[in-house]
């Protein structure tokens, strides 16, 4: 990720009251970042070649992590993470049943969640 772009991240991420970035790490080792700072987020650069796939072991392993995975250029990214969630249907019918197969996640609420630890990756 270039220089610039871990700058502007690092000042987003400082600013806010319920983030904290607790690290860089040089080495690509995600897995030990994780475990060195006990990180919610890892925010990676994302160039086109690389696979969504690759964050798949990082997540199973820590499923409580987000990957934020930014494009090299900064203009586009995308986020990882593993949601299971348990939704009571209620009364099955054919209704709620049909529901339930086309039932997205929801979006993001707003509202303020425990204190963030960003780990950024280089």
């Amino acid at each position: 990720m270039p220089a610039l772009m871990l700058d502007i991240i690092h000042h987003v991420v400082a600013a806010e009251p319920d983030m904290a970035v607790i690290g860089v790490v040089d080495d690509g080792d995600l897995p030990a970042a994780v475990r060195r700072g006990r990180a919610d987020v890892v925010v990676v650069g994302h160039d086109a070649q690389a696979e969504r796939d690759s964050y798949l072991p990082l997540l199973l392993r820590h499923p409580h992590v987000k990957v934020l995975a930014i494009a090299d250029n900064g203009k586009s990214g995308s986020l990882y993470e593993l949601r299971p969630r348990r939704v009571p249907l209620g009364k099955i019918s054919a209704r709620t049943l049909t529901q339930a197969i086309r039932r997205r996640a929801p979006p993001s609420s707003e509202t303020r969640a425990p204190k963030r630890r960003a780990a950024e990756v280089h």
